[in-house]
């Protein structure tokens, strides 16, 4: 092909890409979140939290006096239960529902959740759901649609302007790689400004464990507390921020007789749903659930932490896990899907070890990791982790009976499970659970949310949680010998990463050679 014809071909691209531009609107009226309810299940559920925290005893936050704000958490390990809670508020608000999540799958389950929050908009809950845009695959029609509807509004976060074909999206990407390559991974869930989920799942079968062909082991947290502002607080600030781009803007042809039309689509979704069972009926009391949950609150100390919508130097989610975390302490564990650290993130890690701290890593091993360029590029750290005297444990794609229990949702029983858990546990007392992988992407480029959670129960409660998926039942423990890497599990032990097939490992070598890393 000739130079000048090469030059046409990229100036017709670029030409496409301004021609079916979407005109988005410059000034978006601000709306901030409505104010908490004072009556109703969650009000009462969380004045029993409150009153569950104020009668703690004083002896038990002799290590945290001046250590953030007071909340009581439950952890939610089990995917089933994660998409009960998420229903069960969206069943029972009575006042708002304010949804923010970087990825939401029109599946069976996020089919189900969608419906259950048009049916609380019909009963007049005011819902607000932010989604991220990059790998949101759900049409601007249907989008601007389901924004028809009085009481629900959806705001798109740092949509791609040319988003209308492939092409122009992806010239427009390259043109403006700066502004569309930073993305919301947030994650937060609020209902009447009295109960939140926190934490790693976006929404989507995988996240709940209805997949046939790999399902998530992840965590997520309830929160009550005095901590709520904080939470709603952030949620307004993505809200209003010049990135989100109000759904009605993306099509004019989201009409409310389409939206009627997606809704009867959905309900006959679910109804026909194989996987859903019980959980596409909705119950006739969530009491009994709410009552049994306030026994296994966790009074905690906890600080809320997130990056700033736009403002790129305002990223205190890194900065504060390694200050009020990833120091001065004995033991560390670090969770995370994708373990891509960079260089001072790194040598903080190896700091730790120099001083004395026993740290272990649990990742996905090749055969459990969803994204395979990732663990093409995590391979080079392996042996530098292993020679700081890091213990560092791979997950198994086929793990025993905890992983499985906690991943899957029957009557589903995925062919393999995949780690998307974020957690680190610190010390006796200190924990951190939120949206943040240890990869460069969450590192430097997207915003990310968490909390920090100072509380000995709770520390005990999730090593009692994650210490069971490193052992050898569970996941590959990978050690040096020889002068080589050994990975050694319950009823195997081998020489190289195991993988699910010799297509993967071909893939894992081919990203290997491209320089994404950064990207990653």
């Amino acid at each position: 092909m000739s130079h000048a014809k090469l030059v046409a071909i990229v100036g017709l691209a670029f030409l496409a890409a301004g021609c079916v531009s979407v005109r988005f609107p410059a000034d978006v009226a601000h709306q901030f979140s409505a104010a908490p309810s004072q009556a109703g299940v969650l009000r009462e559920f969380s004045v029993a939290a409150s009153e569950a925290v104020a009668a703690r005893p004083a002896a038990d936050f002799r290590d945290e006096p001046a250590f953030g704000t007071q909340a009581a958490l439950l952890a939610i390990a089990h995917n089933e239960e994660a998409l009960a809670w998420r229903l069960a508020l969206a069943d029972t608000a009575e006042v708002s529902l304010d949804i923010q999540t970087f990825l939401w799958e029109l599946d069976d389950a996020g089919t189900l959740l969608l419906e259950r929050l048009l049916q609380a908009a019909d009963r007049g809950v005011r819902v607000r759901i932010l989604v991220d845009d990059i790998l949101n695959g759900k049409p601007d029609r249907t989008i601007a649609a389901l924004a028809t509807h009085p009481n629900l509004d959806i705001r798109i976060f740092n949509p791609n302007p040319s988003r209308r074909t492939g092409t122009g999206s992806a010239v427009r990407f390259l043109m403006d790689m700066e502004t569309l390559n930073r993305r919301m991974h947030n994650k937060l869930f609020v209902a009447d400004g009295q109960v939140a989920i926190l934490g790693g799942r976006n929404v989507g079968d995988k996240y709940f464990g209805l997949h046939a062909g790999y399902n998530f082991l992840d965590l997520d947290v309830v929160v009550v507390g005095d901590v709520l502002p904080e939470m709603t607080a952030s949620f307004d600030s993505f809200w209003n921020s010049p990135y989100a781009v109000p759904g009605e803007a993306l099509s004019r042809r989201g009409t409310a007789d389409h939206l009627q039309a997606i809704r009867y689509r959905q309900l006959r979704t679910v109804e026909q749903s194989q996987t859903l069972g019980n959980l596409a009926v909705p119950p006739v009391s969530w009491g009994p659930f709410f009552n049994q949950a306030r026994s296994h609150l966790v009074p905690v100390r906890v600080r809320y932490v997130f990056d700033h919508p736009y403002e790129r130097e305002q990223r205190p989610v890194v900065p504060t896990l390694k200050d009020l975390v990833l120091s001065d302490t004995s033991d560390v564990i670090i969770v995370t899907p994708y373990f891509l650290p960079g260089d001072e993130t790194f040598q903080h890690l190896a700091n730790l070890r120099s001083e004395g701290a026993r740290v272990r890593l649990l990742v996905p091993s090749l055969a459990s990791i969803n994204h395979t360029a990732v663990h093409s590029h995590f391979r080079k750290y392996r042996p530098a982790l292993l020679a700081h005297g890091i213990e560092l444990f791979e997950y198994r794609h086929d793990p025993g009976h905890s992983g499985r229990t906690l991943a899957d949702t029957p009557p589903v029983g995925a062919r393999r499970i995949s780690l998307h858990l974020k957690a680190v546990i610190a010390g006796e007392q200190t924990v951190y659970v939120g949206s943040l992988n240890f990869d460069h992407r969450a590192i430097r480029i997207n915003t990310e949310n968490g909390l920090i959670i100072r509380s000995q129960k709770f520390a005990d409660d999730m090593r009692a949680l994650i210490e069971p998926l490193m052992l050898p039942e569970e996941a590959w423990h990978v050690t040096s010998e020889d002068g080589g890497i050994r990975w050694s599990s319950a009823d195997d032990t081998r020489r190289r990463p195991p993988a699910r097939s010799g297509f993967q490992r071909v893939s894992e070598f081919l990203y290997r050679l491209l320089p994404i890393e950064e990207q990653l």
